[in-house]
Order: structure tokens, then C-alpha cells, then sequence
């Protein structure tokens, strides 16, 4: 009885005078002033190896200076500032389709890795550091179109202050909509305006009805603006994802459309043990890269003019150069 009071005592006191434990915080997106600049490790084989260091939670993956100079991304900054800067030199060349294509959640993720909102959220807020730079030196009228009106109102006030930002939609999802007879949609030739420059499309890739509207929007544009896809997932469409039978408005927009979009900056990564990454900054070449086990080293080894298929890297390229 009397051991059953002392440890009654000892309880006590101990809930009493610790504190109480810490509780875990949310975890916050990785926003531009997380990351810090890589510290390069030159290696003998020619192929310089890095390790990164970060501020905040989440680590930047490593890059690479492949043999023709091709530097994998050294952080999210370094993709705002290279996006940016591919976009103005294809504008120069008069490139009038453009994409840029990268996963938000990580460096070296894949799109679809976090929750669908939060990947929605991250993507406009890059979209915005994009226009950002975009912009510098060389004002530009964008008009902006989010994948459909709800997601435009959602993500509005990140573009207020952006006097040269106009803020639109692609579509209002209807049940009609789905079959191509929505009685309310407004053609988009009637959304664009003289003084636009150029057009934005932000993330098109939750609904097929959305890249049938950039296609829309080509062809009723008289003056051939160009149009620059931001995160649209676009690989979905060139991979077969969307079979022609079960979607046959989407592949009949798409013939003759997709195939003319030139890369301005590209990352698609590779998971597995024999994972690695394809990479491209207009007017590069197309570059894949192995990485090690543990994802902090990353090699350039192989490039190529004309952009591989995902199968092609997957299966041919990566594969031989993994023991």
C-alpha cells in the first residue's frame, strides 16, 4: 500500500512539473525563401556532383552540370528564374506554344504526390513568380486562365496587386459541359481582349474539357498569340491516358494541337530504384539524369535533341546506366 502511494505521488508530480509535450506543427508548403543555393563538389568523372543545404523543412534536391553544360534545377527559384527566362527567349524566336512542366511538391516528385488543393495552391503560387520575372524589364499584358471559374475566384487575390494580370477562367463545369452542350459557355473568342499579349493557361489538367478549351482559344484568336501551359500535365495526353474511345472530344482537339508545343522548361521525374529525371531549358537539348539511392546525388548522362517519350526513358535510357 504504501509503494501503490508513493508512485501515486510520484505521478503527481511529474504531470505537474514537466511541460507538456510539443506538439507537432502543420507542415508548410516549401515556399521561395526555403531554398538556398547548392554547394557544388567537382568529381573526376567530369560530371560535378552536389549536396544542397536549405532553409526550413524540406530539403532541395541535389543537381548536376552535365558534359554539355545542362545544370539540373537547383531549387524552386531556380525554376521561377530559368522558367521565366525560356519563355522570354522563345517569345523572341516568335515560339507561339509553350509549355512549362514541373512537380511543385518536390524536386525530384512526381505531380499527384500531395493533396490536390494544396498542389493547386503551390502551382498558382509559382505560376505567379513566373509572371513575376516574366515581366521584368519587358511589360507584358497577360491574361491568366485558371482550369474553371471557381479555382480562378480561389487563387484571385495572389494577383491583385498585379496591374498587368488579368485574371480568367477556362471553363464553368456543367453536367452538359461534359457532353459539349453547355447552353452558357461563352466562346473564347469572346473572353480575350485587343491589348492581351499573351495568354497563360495555369494548370489545365484536372478536366479534359480544359485543354479542349486551349485549343478553342488557338484557333479563335485571330491575332496567333502565344500561349504558354504551366503545369497542364500534358504527358497525361501524349501517353494514351485519355483513350480515344472514351474521349473522343479530347483526342480529336488535341490532333495536330499538342504536338506543336515546344518545352520552355521541362522536369519529369523517375521513381524506383532506377529512377532518375528528364530535364529541358529552351533551347537545350532534352537530358536525363540517374540518381543515387538516397536521391542527393544526381548525374547527367545522356541528352538528345527531340524530346523521348516517358517509355523511352523509363525502359531504354535509364536502364543502361544502372548495373
Amino acid at each position: 500500500e504504501a509503494h501503490g502511494m508513493l508512485l501515486l505521488l510520484l505521478t503527481t508530480f511529474l504531470a505537474t512539473a514537466l511541460p507538456p509535450p510539443a506538439l507537432s506543427q502543420p507542415s508548410r508548403p516549401l515556399l521561395l525563401e526555403h531554398v538556398k543555393f547548392c554547394t557544388r563538389i567537382p568529381v573526376l568523372s567530369g560530371i560535378r556532383r552536389v549536396t544542397t543545404g536549405v532553409r526550413g523543412e524540406r530539403a532541395v534536391q541535389a543537381f548536376a552540370l552535365g558534359g554539355g553544360g545542362v545544370r539540373f534545377p537547383s531549387g524552386y527559384d531556380d525554376v521561377v528564374r530559368r522558367a521565366a527566362g525560356a519563355v522570354n527567349n522563345m517569345l523572341k524566336d516568335n515560339v507561339r506554344l509553350m509549355e512549362v512542366e514541373f512537380p511543385v511538391t518536390g524536386l525530384a516528385a512526381v505531380q499527384g504526390d500531395g493533396e490536390g488543393a494544396g498542389e493547386m495552391t503551390l502551382a498558382a503560387q509559382y505560376t505567379r513568380e513566373i509572371l513575376n520575372v516574366m515581366s521584368r524589364g519587358q511589360r507584358k499584358n497577360i491574361r491568366l486562365f485558371f482550369p474553371d471559374e471557381q479555382e480562378a475566384k480561389r487563387q484571385m487575390d495572389l494577383f491583385k496587386r498585379f496591374d498587368f494580370v488579368k485574371v480568367d477562367f477556362l471553363t464553368r463545369p456543367t453536367a452538359l459541359g461534359d457532353l459539349g452542350l453547355d447552353p452558357l459557355k461563352v466562346e473564347m473568342k469572346d473572353r480575350i481582349r485587343d491589348e492581351d499579349d499573351i495568354f497563360i493557361i495555369a494548370y489545365p489538367s484536372f478536366n479534359p474539357n480544359e485543354m479542349i478549351a486551349v485549343r478553342e482559344l488557338a484557333d479563335q484568336d485571330a491575332k496567333e498569340r502565344p500561349i504558354v501551359v504551366i503545369n497542364g500535365e500534358l504527358d497525361r495526353i501524349r501517353s494514351g491516358y485519355y483513350p480515344r474511345f472514351f474521349y473522343p472530344r479530347l483526342n480529336k482537339a488535341m490532333d495536330g494541337f499538342l504536338s506543336n508545343f515546344d518545352q520552355a522548361l521541362y522536369l519529369h521525374n523517375f521513381k524506383g530504384n532506377k529512377g532518375g529525371a528528364l530535364f529541358r531549358e529552351y533551347p537545350g537539348e532534352y537530358t536525363v539524369f540517374t540518381r543515387d539511392g538516397l536521391g542527393l546525388e544526381i548525374s547527367a548522362v545522356h541528352s538528345q535533341s527531340t524530346m523521348p517519350t516517358l517509355k523511352e526513358v523509363s525502359l531504354t535510357i535509364l536502364p543502361q546506366f544502372y548495373s
